[in-house]
């Protein structure tokens, strides 16, 4: 690692596979072409109570740095429990810091209306005249992804309806006519509706996207139908549901964390939901997710093991249809309290006395999940601040040989032709080669492979983390990754019978890569 103490070329010599370690050969293809990427899938989710910090002028342009590296338009979703929880709309010092925010950076915004409160439409009408006030078509108006190509017509949103109705205090309900609480589904359905009804009538632009529910492990899927049967017609711009991986926050290891069997059943209960909503031709946003529920745990979403769950959620989650997955980071961090939660990807840092009578500056700490985010924009779109610009094609493994480690390998195919193979070995401790086999348009010239690296920790690093060979360490209130790119070439090897080549890449325990191997005539 540029400028630290620690260099994994201390433990391993990865120039070319090792004798010692088993090998696995897997197969890529580049075709049939399989789910396309929307164009900004990887975003972020925030809450209100100290999203201005963002837009402090002393400090945006480090900020900027940051969120600029996902897309030239990142997508920021604002809301969470701080939604249901308010009592006012926010204030104008808010939505101006929004603004900066937003000219800084180029985001668009879906921002969180209130549902829980007895006066919430109320409330929502003054945050959607707020936010077309300072924010204009940021918020409203917005091409979603690459959903116009398969959605006709317009593919704007702007506003999630409610946040975890499941757990509002009461319960799982709505106000009734008569002003009182009522309990269950049904109550609840006629609320979402009446207030969606009224704050973006038939015949208006659809702007809202819902439900918003705290898991799509829990709740049933019948119930997403009857929100999207009773507002396809008049609200509904898309939909949306929270993902959290189904297992207990205190005592689940690295090991079950980072388990398939977990993935897989987080993604088989969300592919109920996708079916519907294909059927119904409205996108499904997972506005809400992170590696642990309740902001994660210490010492494990906060480390390489959280940067590994990112990036292969990523990945699964867009192959099963997903339009947007947003990485929950909490308030991100407060000033005289707890600083951000675990699983946050960019921690909201204070310096102290930078200016006399001024309050602290807010300047942005990049925490070990963040490298995962890098990982998975370096794949699908081949470099930072681009929209994504591949679709997924088949790999299958035809030999795992003795390799036992916990490893993932997914290959996108980007317009212009390259193949990007993303390589995870999620294990703690085993090591393994992988020969990748492509086809004869891959042979004539050099792979290039980069690598996600722990520092000393391993998989439970938190610090000394590379990417690229590049690290955040010594980045200061910049927001700027630092030192220099360092990449290896690979030249493809022709397999015994000549038809296809291969590439051998070893890859250590906790650690990733991604091998771009270059199309060619």
């Amino acid at each position: 690692m540029l400028g630290a103490r620690w260099s994994y070329s201390q433990k391993y010599n990865l120039d070319k596979p090792i004798g010692a370690w088993p090998t696995a050969t897997v197969s890529v293809s580049s075709g049939p072409l399989g789910k396309r990427v929307t164009d900004t899938f990887l975003a972020t989710s925030h809450e209100y109570l100290r999203v201005g910090d963002y837009g402090d002028e002393r400090i945006v342009s480090a900020w900027a740095n940051i969120f600029k590296m996902l897309s030239p338009s990142p997508v920021v979703r604002v809301g969470g429990a701080s939604q249901d929880k308010m009592t006012r709309v926010p204030g104008d010092n808010v939505w101006i810091a929004l603004k900066k925010f937003r000219d800084a950076t180029n985001c668009r915004f879906i921002l969180g209306l209130p549902l829980f409160p007895k006066n919430s439409i109320g409330m929502s009408q003054k945050i959607m005249a707020q936010s077309r006030k300072y924010l204009g078509d940021s918020v409203i108006g917005y091409e979603l992804g690459n959903e116009s190509r398969k959605y006709p017509g317009d593919s704007f949103i702007g506003y999630e309806l409610g946040n975890d109705p499941e757990f509002w205090p009461n319960g799982l309900g709505g106000w009734g006519s008569d002003g009182k609480w009522k309990a269950g589904f049904e109550a609840y359905a006629q609320w979402f509706h009446k207030v969606a009804l009224a704050i973006n009538p038939c015949g208006s632009k659809k702007m809202l996207s819902g439900p918003g529910w705290g898991n799509v492990n829990t709740q049933p899927v019948s119930w997403l139908a009857r929100i999207l049967y009773q507002g396809k017609e008049c609200y509904l711009r898309e939909l949306n549901v929270h993902f959290y991986p189904y297992i207990n926050n205190e005592t689940v290891t690295a090991t079950q964390l980072l388990s398939q069997p977990l993935q897989d059943f987080g993604v088989s209960k969300y592919k109920d939901y996708q079916r519907i909503g294909t059927k119904e031709r409205l996108g499904i946003r997972i506005s809400e997710t992170n590696s642990l529920y309740g902001g994660g745990r210490p010492s494990l979403s906060d480390t390489l093991v959280g940067a590994l769950w990112v990036a292969d959620a990523l990945f699964a989650f867009s192959d099963a249809g997903a339009v947007g997955f947003h990485l929950h980071w909490g308030i991100g961090g407060h000033p005289t309290e707890a600083l951000g939660q675990p699983n946050t990807g960019v921690q909201t840092n204070y310096a102290y006395n930078v200016r006399p009578k001024e309050p602290p500056l807010p300047y942005p700490s990049v925490h070990a999940p963040w490298y995962g985010y890098l990982f998975w924009t370096i794949a699908a779109a081949g470099d930072y601040g681009r929209h994504a610009d591949a679709n997924f094609v088949p790999v299958w493994v035809q030999n795992r040989g003795r390799c036992s480690a916990n490893m993932k390998i997914w290959a996108l195919k980007a317009d212009m032709g390259d193949l990007r193979m993303a390589l995870l070995n999620k294990d703690e401790a085993r090591n393994c080669n992988v020969r990748l086999i492509v086809d004869p348009q891959y042979c004539k010239k050099a792979g290039i492979l980069t690598r996600l690296l722990p520092g000393p920790e391993g998989i439970f690093s938190k610090g000394m983390i590379t990417w690229q060979g590049q690290t955040y360490e010594g980045s200061g209130l910049t927001g700027k990754i630092q030192g220099s790119k360092a990449v290896q070439q690979l030249m493809p090897v022709k397999t015994k019978d000549g038809k296809r080549c291969k590439f051998e890449v070893p890859v250590p325990s906790a650690s990733g890569a991604i091998l771009a191997a270059k199309w060619s005539r």
